[in-house]
């Protein structure tokens, strides 16, 4: 009597639940390839509104380290007169900035859209402190669907009169 070895390899429909699944699972990812495109989206909208937000807060400080030309002579009197920076803000200025995305995932035509987002600044005197709040839509195929961010940051006290030139500290790397 001869011994058989087992036979080693696949058989037909072991081959063929294999390629089914494959294709399902393969079939699945790509139908969430749309609804994971607009959820980065999303983070992506959420990081632009806190960039324009950081980008008026920059923009204020930026503006808020110089004081008025009118009180550049009187040195002794120069941070009592610009310790409020409403000479610099608005007390509740708005605007309106836009971000450019891709929205062809949302059944429209139009390959890329600017989706606007509203910028509020709140500027409070006495504790010297800008407050950014930026609404933004965080599905760009919603955009009557709003979210918000805020951002707050006290303003420094102004330091330099307008046109001077200020001292670098920056090392020649030759140098060093």
């Amino acid at each position: 009597m001869t011994n058989r070895a087992p036979e080693a390899g696949f058989g037909l429909l072991e081959v063929i639940v294999c390629v089914a699944l494959l294709i399902a699972g393969s079939v699945l990812a790509l139908a969430l390839l749309p609804s994971l495109a607009r959820a980065s989206q999303t983070g992506l909208l959420r990081g632009a509104a806190t960039g324009i937000a950081r980008n008026a807060i920059e923009r204020a400080r930026a503006a808020a380290a110089y004081y008025p030309a009118a009180d550049v002579a009187d040195s002794a009197t120069r941070a009592a007169t610009t310790a409020n920076h409403a000479w610099v803000l608005g007390p509740n200025a708005t605007y309106t900035a836009a971000v450019r995305v891709h929205r062809a995932f949302c059944g429209t035509n139009a390959q890329t859209t600017d989706v606007p987002m509203s910028v509020t600044l709140t500027y409070d005197a006495p504790s010297d402190t800008l407050t950014v709040g930026v609404s933004y839509p965080p599905n760009p195929c919603l955009p009557e669907t709003q979210s918000a961010i805020a951002l707050s940051a006290q303003l420094a006290p102004a330091s330099y009169a307008p046109q001077t030139q200020l001292p670098s500290a920056i090392a020649d790397p030759a140098m060093q």
